[in-house]
């Protein structure tokens, strides 16, 4: 009886290990510890700030079009290899999606750069998930509602994301 117990255990263990990698990203912020990520900004915007402001106009003009069709945002172009998202009928941005190699996050990451190099910048505190097959290690700030997600290809970063995590 013993013996059985610990083989069901053993693969409810098995099992929860290997799909908590797909749980919702609110799972992962949950259980992950928190990483300070107050000072993350691209190229000098921060999460918060209207894509209409100055600052953002100065940088990239007037932003209006939108870049994709999604039900829960709008997305837009600052350029080519920088999106943001904010909500529906917001303008204030919620997220950056970077795929531009010569940007960097706050820490100096950038597109190519291994996770080790993330690791010792960032901390342990990360979490691992994956999302459309694509493996993605993440940090989260609890006090301030963001997250650093990056995004992996052979342990090296094909693009990151900064999110603000108001409900996520």
């Amino acid at each position: 009886m013993k013996r059985k117990l610990l083989v069901v255990l053993g693969l409810l263990f098995m099992f929860v290990g290997f799909f908590h990698l797909s749980f919702s990203r609110s799972y992962h912020h949950f259980l992950c510890k928190s990483t300070d990520l107050s000072k993350e900004n691209i190229n000098g915007i921060y999460l918060g700030e209207s894509i209409n402001n100055d600052n953002v106009r100065d940088k990239y003009g007037y932003i209006n079009k939108l870049s994709r069709d999604n039900v829960e945002y709008n997305y837009y172009y600052l350029d080519e290899k920088i999106e943001v998202a904010t909500e529906k009928y917001d303008d204030k941005i919620i997220r950056f999606v970077i795929n531009d190699k010569n940007i960097s996050t706050e820490k100096n990451i950038k597109i190519n750069d291994k996770k080790n190099k993330i690791i010792s910048l960032y901390g342990k505190n990360y979490y691992k998930r994956v999302e459309q097959g694509t493996n993605i290690m993440g940090y989260v700030d609890k006090e301030n509602k963001t997250s650093l997600e990056f995004w992996m290809y052979d342990d090296k970063v094909v693009f990151f994301r900064l999110d603000y995590n108001y409900m996520r």
